[in-house]
């Protein structure tokens, strides 16, 4: 089976981030793990970018909103789809470029795999 697109999770709950990378895995995706956003900063290479980001919004270090605010500055990233996925994401940017949609925790495993081929496309 080829191997569908690399998505990058940046969640500061291990659990989340074990558990979303196992879905996308077996679903064939390639998954990067990152707990905060500066981390996530690191491991993005502009090169060659992740198919799509999936970002939590509450995270130390440094958060989602300032993750995105990066994302949009940078020219080498801001092309980047996100797929915001976050308890408090009834305090998310509406869905403008990067982000392409915005879905709150708990999220069902089909309605995220879902968004994650229609994004990551």
């Amino acid at each position: 089976m080829a191997h569908r697109p690399r998505i990058l999770i940046v969640d500061d709950e291990v659990e989340i981030r074990r558990t979303l990378a196992e879905i996308l895995e077996d679903e064939g995706y390639r998954v990067d793990l990152a707990e905060n956003g500066q981390e996530a900063l690191t491991l993005i290479d502009p090169d060659c970018p992740p198919a799509l980001i999936l970002l939590d919004l509450m995270m130390p270090v440094m958060d989602g909103w300032t993750f995105l605010g990066v994302l949009r500055r940078e020219r080498g990233l801001a092309g980047i789809p996100v797929l915001i996925v976050s308890a408090a994401s009834h305090h998310a940017p509406a869905p403008a470029p990067p982000v392409k949609q915005v879905m709150g925790k708990p999220v069902s495993i089909d309605r995220l795999l879902e968004a994650v081929s229609r994004c990551a496309a």
